[in-house]
């Protein structure tokens, strides 16, 4: 029999969590008009690739990250809610990559064909797992990345607000990113 950590442990594996959380909280957003795309679980239609790139044509060279979920409009490519989860870390500096690899971007595309089109309607959630919930540190580097956003001058960096947290367990993560999803949905 496997032991509570165990399970957790193994729920982290090649993003699992990320795809439990993405599954948990796809009904309640399709409700409300929202295609929730994610990179990890069983092969559907909503799982795939969420590249950021740069220059005119996607392919290796130009990939800069890959993103764990993005929540869009329905029928439409507009982006409300890009999120990445690193499930097993939360150093400042995998955070910060994280962010300014999506900021430097020109581009957001799923699954190699769909344009996703991000402005200042769409937040960029950025969490790591930790059992300090460093509030203070990760609010100085949101606000940093704010600062320095105008000047990278691409297309990515256009993104309306970057939220730079921590998450300790499932619940806790899950429950973070639905309060951050609807404050950002709040708002287009």
């Amino acid at each position: 029999m496997e032991t509570k950590t165990a399970i957790s442990t193994n729920l982290r594996l090649h993003g699992q969590l990320t795809a439990k959380v993405a599954q948990n909280i796809t009904p309640d957003l399709t409700k409300m008009g929202c295609d929730v795309l994610y990179d990890h679980g069983s092969s559907s239609e909503n799982v795939g690739k969420i590249v950021s790139w740069f220059g005119d044509e996607l392919n290796r060279e130009a990939q800069l990250s890959f993103l764990d979920m993005a929540v869009v409009e329905h029928n439409s490519q507009k982006v409300f809610v890009l999120i990445e989860i690193e499930e097993t870390t939360d150093k400042p500096k995998t955070l910060l990559a994280d962010v300014l690899c999506t900021l430097m971007g020109d581009h957001i595309r799923f699954q190699g064909e769909r344009e996703l089109k991000v402005g200042d309607w769409t937040t960029l959630i950025v969490v790591g797992k930790s059992e300090v919930l460093h509030r203070e540190r990760n609010f100085y580097l949101s606000r940093k990345v704010d600062s320095i956003r105008p000047a990278l001058g691409t297309a990515n960096a256009k993104i309306g607000e970057v939220v730079i947290d921590t998450f300790s367990g499932e619940s806790e993560l899950e429950q973070k990113l639905k309060e951050q999803i609807e404050r950002a949905l709040k708002k287009k």
